[in-house]
Parts: structure tokens; C-alpha cells; sequence
């Protein structure tokens, strides 16, 4: 695509607002737009806009929607991600990650005019970089856990993009097969994209993940020559060389080159399919155990100095609109109240509003003098409450009911109960606990009657036992009852003792 130099505004697209081209092509153009959300979140991305002609064929759209449907399922650090897919005014716009940085194809130029080459170790780390996007497309799966099936068809230098952060991606995932429909009118991009196609592609033959495979070892070959693999005036001229055509070893182009990397670029390159890598991470593991990549800290900073000017300005222009949109968006207040979100626990403070930035108010960003209006302390409500009610901070002062009332309420309830339990007692003592049989004897005598007033007016202690009583008067027996008497009290097989009636007088 050609570089672009606009940053206009161009209206709002849904959720995104669009800003002018940054690239054009014969398919679409791109834009730089920004996401922005309802809170205050917004995000750059990029969006590819077909072009209108594109986008009224209802059989180029309907592909076109299903191959992005399928790219939104290829997650993986190496490949650009599909966002999102708008059908806006009769337009089709695909709503792309945006990463800065520069296309290989530019930088692989730039440095050609720079009668420089790419540092092999450079070349290793980008196209590994894109081998491991590429096997991540073709071993994805759908929801249901199928195979997808997905090949690129369209592997080029400028679909892969060298970010700052030195990471390469994998741009176009899933639109190069509607991408072939189209009626191309410039010769020079009908060779751009035929340099790269492999063999069976052009014959229209049945393609797996190894077309993929083929259109990276020309990528590798053309980044570490410098050169283009096949030439030719015209678009005949171009289909019969790579069919035909014997390929020279990168390391005859350029002798510097190590000679092991000529056999892993030559099995790519093979024409018949079942004779290359059976698929890109076997291609990039042999590439890595013959030159070790350079790391992306040394491929970011490469990728700065090479592109020069135009990244510069991009990156500007980004910044300046990234600096326009970022107004701060306050929250949406809530539909259902005017107030705070009630809570139910007297000990959770007054929440507090949020600031000019939609930031709530911490602790240490608060005043002294501002803290009572915050942390309002229960000894300021005015009156009680029932047991239960909720409470609101915005009433706090009239409806919190303070916790010393609720638990002396609940002491005098718990008491009340305890001396109706204590009533009932009388006329169902409770027995007491079983004692040995050696020591019934010596025992005082229990309580035969307990006085109510007594009872009702002091809750018992913890472990409450009956205070004895004397008998009214002593009992006058015979001379058989008191023989019978000198123990009132009978034991049961538990242990516990019983009076014996006709020894007591009430």
C-alpha cells in the first residue's frame, strides 16, 4: 500500500472515530481511528476501508465477512488481531490492531538504498517471528474445537510488519482468498502478489499450509540477498519463471551468508510440496539452530534507524491524536438512584464521589478537615431504628440505629426468655447433674419452690444452680415413716435423685 499523509478527521464510525489515511491500495485504504468507549476508555487501532465498488458485491462481501470471521479466531502474538468487522452506510470497514512500526518490504528497500543488506541474525529473528503467526493460523481451531483450515495465500514482505518493539506480525489473515476476486487494474500489484505465490497456487491446484511454507522461503531469500528472486516484464513472463526457472542458493547471491541456511531456504523452495518443511515451525526451528535471532530489543532498535523520517512522523501523528482524544470521560451515573449505592453494614464508610479525573477519593488524598464527611461516626445518629432496617449514608443521621441500643435490646430480650424458661422450670424442675452414690448423702437439700419475683428480676449466671430453701416446717412422722425417711431421696439407674413425697411438707 502507498504511504498516506492525512490526519483529518473524518466523522464517527459507531464506537470508533476516523481520522484519515495513513496507506491506500488497490483493495482498500487504511486509517488510523480511535475506539472510544463510554468511560472514558479509548484505544488506536487500525481500519481498513474497501473500497465502495468492493464493498456493493454481495459475493465479495460474504466472503469477505467469513474469511475475517475465521481470522478473529487466529489469537497469537505474531499476527495483527481482527478486532472487529463494521457494516456502516453501505461500507465495510475491518477494524485492526495497530502496532508501530514499518513493513518489512520498506525496511528490506530502505536499507537496499542504503547499499546496505538486513543483518542476517535480524532476518532470522523477523521471519521466525512470522513463521510461528503463520503456524498458529494454520493449527487453529473453531469453537467447537475443528480445524479451521486456514492458509494465508497471501505471505509477502508487505504483510509483515516489524514493530518498534522489534516483534513481527503477520498482517491480512483471511482476506487474500476474497482479496482474489478482485479485478486488479495494475500490473505492478499483480506482480507483487504473484512473485510470492507458490507453484500449486498458481496452477489453481488444491493448497494446504506448505503454500504458506513456500511464500516465506522467498521472503527469507529475497531479506538476506537484498535482490528479488524472480524477475520478469510482465505477468506471463513472471508465472513461467517461477515455474520453471532454476533457483540459484542464497549464498551464491550474497557469499557472506552462511552456507548451512542454503539447504533450509532450498527445501522451501521446493515445487513439489511434499518435498518442503511440513510446516512453518519446523522451517523456523531449523532456522534458529543454524543462526541464532537477535533479540527484539535489537530489531526494534534497527527497525527505528532504518525507516527514517516517515515512522517519525507517524508516531507524531499518532501522539497528536491520541493528545485530542483523550478528554476524560466521568462514569455514567446510575439510572435507578440519585444517590450513593445504599449498603447494609454500619461499619462501611460514606462512599466518596469521584473527582474532576472520575477517581474516587483515597485516604491519603484527603483533607483532615474534610474526613467527617466522609467517616461519619455512629454517636451522630439521631434515633433508633429496628432491628434490621437498612440503612443509606444519605440518611445516615436519622435512620442508623447505634449498636449499644441493639444490644442492650437484645440483652433484655435474651433475659426475658431466660426467666420465662426459669418460670416453666418450677413445674418441670430440671434435674440436676448425676453425682457417685458415695456422696448423695452429704449433699444439701434441693429447692422445692423458687420464688417468681426472684427469678424474673436477675438473669441467672452462666452456669445457674437453685438456691436452697428450708422446708415451711418439720415433718412429724411415725415411726415407720421416719425410718423410711432418714434418706428422702431415691436414686434411679441414672444416678438421679428423687423426693420422696410423704417426707416433705409443704
Amino acid at each position: 500500500m502507498a504511504e498516506q499523509s492525512s490526519a483529518d478527521y473524518r466523522g464517527t464510525l459507531g464506537r470508533y472515530a476516523l481520522f484519515g489515511e495513513i496507506a491506500a491500495g488497490g483493495m482498500a485504504t487504511v486509517h488510523l481511528a480511535r475506539l472510544l468507549g463510554s468511560v472514558g476508555f479509548s484505544r488506536t487501532v487500525a481500519i481498513k476501508r474497501l473500497h465502495p465498488h468492493l464493498a456493493k458485491d454481495p459475493d465479495f462481501v460474504a466472503m469477505f465477512l467469513e474469511e475475517a470471521r475465521l481470522a478473529a479466531r487466529v489469537r497469537h502474538p505474531n499476527v495483527v488481531a481482527t478486532l472487529d468487522v463494521v457494516d456502516d452506510d453501505s461500507e465495510l470497514f475491518l477494524v485492526m490492531e495497530y502496532v508501530a512500526g514499518e513493513s518489512l518490504s520498506r525496511l528490506v528497500r530502505k536499507a537496499r538504498e542504503a547499499g546496505n543488506r538486513v543483518p542476517p541474525r535480524y532476518v532470522v529473528g523477523v521471519v521466525c517471528a512470522a513463521l510461528e503467526g503463520l503456524h498458529a493460523a494454520h493449527e487453529a481451531t473453531s469453537e467447537r474445537g475443528s480445524p479451521l483450515g486456514i492458509v494465508h495465500r497471501d505471505v509477502s514482505p508487505q504483510n509483515i510488519h516489524v514493530g518498534l518493539d522489534g516483534v513481527a506480525r503477520v498482517l491480512d489473515f483471511g482476506i487474500a482468498k476474497a482479496t482474489n476476486r478482485v479485478q486488479e487494474t495494475r500490473t505492478d500489484q499483480i506482480k507483487g502478489k504473484v512473485a510470492y505465490m507458490s507453484p500449486e497456487q498458481l496452477a489453481k491446484g488444491p493448497i494446504d499450509r506448505r503454500a504458506d511454507v513456500y511464500s516465506a522461503a522467498v521472503v527469507v531469500w529475497e531479506a538476506l540477498t537484498g535482490a528479488r528472486l524472480f524477475k520478469a516484464d510482465d505477468v506471463p513472463a513472471l508465472v513461467y519463471a517461477i515455474m520453471n526457472d532454476e533457483i540459484r542458493a542464497p549464498s551464491e547471491v550474497a557469499p557472506d551468508l552462511p552456507k548451512e541456511l542454503d539447504a533450509i531456504v532450498m527445501k522451501g523452495l521446493d515445487r513439489d510440496p511434499a518435498n518442503r518443511w511440513s510446516s512453518a515451525r519446523e522451517m523456523a526451528v531449523a532456522l534458529e539452530n543454524v543462526l541464532s535471532p537477535a533479540p527484539p530489543r535489537e530489531i526494534g532498535e534497527w527497525v527505528r534507524e532504518t525507516a527514517g523520517e516517515m515512522l517519525a512522523w507517524r508516531i507524531e501523528l499518532v501522539h497528536r491524536i491520541e493528545s485530542e482524544t483523550s478528554t476524560s470521560i466521568p462514569p455514567p451515573m446510575r439510572t435507578d438512584s440519585q444517590g450513593p449505592i445504599p449498603v447494609r453494614d454500619s461499619g462501611v464508610v460514606k462512599t466518596p464521589q469521584p473527582d474532576a479525573l472520575g477517581r474516587a477519593a483515597a485516604d491519603d488524598d484527603v483533607a483532615e478537615d474534610e474526613r467527617e464527611t466522609l467517616y461519619r461516626p455512629a454517636s451522630d445518629v439521631d434515633g433508633p431504628a429496628d432491628v434490621g432496617a437498612e440503612y443509606t449514608d444519605e440518611g445516615a443521621g436519622k435512620s442508623r440505629a447505634p449498636l449499644m441500643l441493639i444490644a442492650a435490646a437484645l440483652l433484655l430480650l435474651g433475659g426475658g426468655l431466660l426467666a420465662l424458661r426459669l418460670i416453666q422450670l418450677q413445674e418441670m424442675p430440671d434435674p440436676p447433674a448425676p453425682v457417685a452414690a458415695s456422696t448423695v448423702e452429704h449433699e444439701p437439700a434441693i429447692i422445692l419452690e423458687l420464688s417468681r419475683s426472684a427469678s424474673a428480676a436477675a438473669p441467672p449466671p452462666p452456669a445457674p444452680r437453685p438456691r436452697v430453701e428450708p422446708p415451711v416446717a418439720t415433718p412429724r412422722a411415725t415411726t415407720s415413716a421416719s425410718s423410711d425417711c432418714d434418706n428422702p431421696f431415691t436414686v434411679d439407674a441414672k444416678g438421679v435423685r428423687h423426693p420422696k413425697p410423704h417426707c416433705f411438707k409443704r
